[in-house]
């Protein structure tokens, strides 16, 4: 799902359903985290949620760190309560803990998930169409502050 709101049409497509986290955890062989970091979602996978997941299990966090619990992760990797983890990003960034490095059973990038050749071409292209709509003053069609812009 890429939003809070069911979509049957798309479940029926993919031969997919909506669960709950916790049946989300306990059934998938995967994990793959994409989430913006907010109150809600600060250490939403903690230990006791880890635990929950299939022993043969990857988790894959190209989120937000604090989304996992670190230390939580750390923990059942030691113990080996999932079979490893993929992090692109850190809870303490750009801090990476020795803990982590020290595993076997977990792949550590830095922080370059979506350093691919086409997504900083189309960065780059968008950054540009951004600048050129500016400087024309038009509207920029990305703007993180819309609200400081005149009509």
């Amino acid at each position: 799902y890429y939003n809070r709101s069911r979509n049957e049409v798309l479940e029926e497509k993919l031969g997919a359903r909506k669960v709950d986290l916790e049946t989300l955890l306990r059934e998938s062989d995967f994990i793959s985290i994409h989430l913006p970091l907010t109150k809600e979602t600060h250490h939403l996978i903690d230990y006791d949620k880890i635990c929950l997941m299939k022993r043969d299990s990857i988790i894959v966090n190209t989120a937000r760190g604090a989304v996992i619990k670190e230390k939580d992760l750390v923990r059942a990797l030691k113990e080996r309560k999932i079979f490893g983890a993929g992090l692109d990003v850190y809870e303490n960034e750009p801090e990476v803990s020795e803990e982590l490095k020290s595993l076997d059973n977990v792949v550590l990038l830095p922080h370059i998930g979506s350093a691919t050749l086409e997504t900083r071409t189309e960065m780059a292209v968008l950054a540009a169409e951004n600048l050129v709509k500016a400087l024309k003053g038009e509207r920029p069609r990305y703007c993180v502050n819309p609200e400081v812009l005149k009509d």
